[in-house]
């Protein structure tokens, strides 16, 4: 008796040990791969996750555990084009894990220098979260928006249309723009220890 109670014991530690790693917040930083992509405003997610994480060396297509605040996660940075994006993130995390999946990138609609949470929503135009809604086959994972637009003499929000918003996204950050990218990016850390310690419904209602 006393060894089939040590088996079953052995068991549940194991299958403990199984769902603590399956239960792992996946951090994915969205962009476009190669040197030529790297400081442009459509690599904003990744952009900002190397400046939180110190990352420099992270392998496109490989994920790497970290650790925000006590709480160990998955960083990945996807090897596909960013209109593929949901193909290698599939690879990655298992359907059971889906609503802990924070998916960080740029947003047209933000301003520069803010960002915002959410969970649930559309793609919004993006084609890299709608390769990740479409492969995945649902909109319920944790975003985590980073502002790019510009605004203009009067302070309203610039938001460029047709080749104009492709040149705009895919060009690079002047030295001004990458210094407020870097200034949010703590407050976008301080975010993230709350998504992955106390849920993002109080995240959002912290920094939204």
């Amino acid at each position: 008796m006393g060894q089939w109670r040590l088996v079953i014991v052995l068991y549940f530690q194991l299958y403990a040990f199984n769902f603590i790693l399956s239960a792992m917040y996946t951090i994915v930083g969205l962009g476009n791969p190669g040197d030529e992509y790297e400081l442009t405003r459509h690599n904003a997610g990744r952009v900002v996750l190397r400046e939180i994480f110190d990352l420099a060396s992270l392998r496109l297509g490989r994920s790497e555990r970290l650790s925000v605040g006590n709480t160990e996660i998955n960083i990945l940075f996807p090897d596909s084009y960013m209109n593929e994006s949901g193909r290698a993130i599939r690879k990655f995390i298992a359907p059971e894990d889906l609503s802990r999946l924070i998916v960080v990138y740029d947003d047209i609609d933000l301003p520069l220098g803010e960002f915002k949470l959410s969970f649930g929503r559309g793609d919004g135009g993006h084609n890299g979260l709608s390769s990740i809604i479409a492969s995945l086959d649902t909109k319920d994972f944790i975003r985590v928006r980073v502002g790019i637009a510009k605004h203009n003499f009067w302070g309203r929000l610039v938001r460029p249309q047709g080749e104009e918003l492709s040149r705009y996204v895919l060009g690079r950050f002047s030295s001004r723009e990458l210094a407020t990218i870097k200034q949010v990016s703590s407050l976008i850390k301080e975010a993230l220890e709350v998504v992955v310690g106390e849920g993002v419904e109080k995240a959002m209602n912290r920094f939204n």
